[in-house]
């Protein structure tokens, strides 16, 4: 299992997109390889990152504890928030 650029090794990865901030997520998934969901995430910003509303998140768990390593939002663009 590898981490995205650098990032602290983690159980798996979980990436998602959401259009409302309430309700479950419309596209989610989750992967053991870092390099794999970064490249996923990457993915959804070109394809849904200019909608408006748009939110895209990957997360690294480790011992059940999801944290956040990267937000895009059409508004702010990227926030990297931990690699």
């Amino acid at each position: 299992m590898s981490a995205p650029e650098n990032a602290v090794e983690a159980d798996r990865y979980y990436v998602e997109v959401r259009f409302e901030q309430v309700g479950p997520p419309a596209v989610q998934g989750w992967w053991s390889d870092g390099e794999v969901a970064l490249r996923k995430y990457r993915g959804w910003v070109g394809s849904h990152g200019s909608r408006d509303g748009a939110v895209i998140t990957l997360q690294a768990e480790s011992g059940g504890a999801l944290e956040p390593m990267r937000t895009w939002t059409k508004e702010r663009g990227e926030v990297i928030h931990r690699r």
